[in-house]
């Protein structure tokens, strides 16, 4: 849905539908990141974009997304608030927001660019954390990124990480009686993403929703203990993400640390 100052990533990725790539115009923000969740179910890594005013609005489907455990990019292109705020104006507003406006315990992860070059391997690396950990994932711009240039080397399209991610094709579980099924909760000991497996692939039928689910099974599960163990899972998976080192510069007899994010 457009909005200041994020309306060209839109007006852009409508030019590449050569790669593959789907654009919608939705009739509001939060239809627009409905439709974005509805494809990650799909198979496909959805993307919104939005400003401050438009995470508002988007906050409930973000959880709903930390519970359904699918790949989502939100991309937040600060601008200054509260409500309406500055819309032609930048400011780093929203962090608190992304980190916390969600009911209950819905950790996603943060990626924040710091150049305008940056925004690409931003972008990257915040799909690749969507997709290799099944999470939602905040991608916070501002308006100067937005709004700035600078000279940016095109990448070798050979030398890009590769994306692509298995579907689960197959059953994953045998039962006590040997029967084979799928258990949609199932995870990677290594990442504790579950598996993604595309709506309509023959015996590996399964429901998801925001309602608790049973670990495993993905059934629905009102037990306290469950709830529990859903819960510090979902956070153990964001605290396991691996994160880059950061660049430090530390002169000698420094007494003070001054820490940065974003543009700033």
């Amino acid at each position: 849905y457009p909005i200041t100052p994020a309306s060209d990533i839109l007006h852009e990725l409508s030019k590449h539908k050569n790669f593959g790539v789907r654009t919608f115009q939705a009739e509001d923000e939060i239809a627009g990141i409905g439709a974005a969740l509805g494809a990650a179910f799909g198979g496909a890594l959805g993307v919104t974009t939005t400003s401050g005013p438009g995470v508002a609005l988007k906050s409930e489907t973000i959880g709903l997304a930390v519970s359904l455990e699918l790949p989502l990019l939100i991309v937040d292109i600060q601008r200054g608030g509260p409500s309406t705020g500055l819309p032609t104006k930048t400011e780093q507003a929203d962090l608190l927001q992304a980190m916390y406006g969600r009911n209950g315990e819905a950790p996603v992860p943060i990626v924040a660019p710091r150049t305008p070059a940056d925004c690409f391997d931003a972008a990257i690396d915040a799909a690749r954390i969507a997709l290799t950990y099944r999470t939602p994932v905040f991608l916070l711009s501002d308006g100067y990124l937005a709004n700035g240039s600078e000279p940016w080397r095109i990448p070798d399209v050979e030398e890009l990480p590769d994306l692509r991610v298995p579907f689960q094709t197959t059953t994953n579980h045998v039962l006590a009686d040997g029967t084979e099924v799928f258990w949609p909760f199932k995870r990677d000991p290594q990442t504790l993403a579950r598996p993604w497996a595309v709506p309509g692939t023959p015996g590996l039928e399964h429901r998801i929703g925001g309602i608790e689910k049973q670990d495993g099974t993905g059934n629905i599960s009102y037990d306290p203990a469950n709830h529990d163990f859903m819960v510090r899972t979902r956070q153990a998976k964001i605290d396991g993400i691996q994160v880059p080192d950061l660049d430090v510069d530390d002169p000698d007899g420094a007494r003070t640390l001054v820490l940065g994010w974003g543009s700033t």
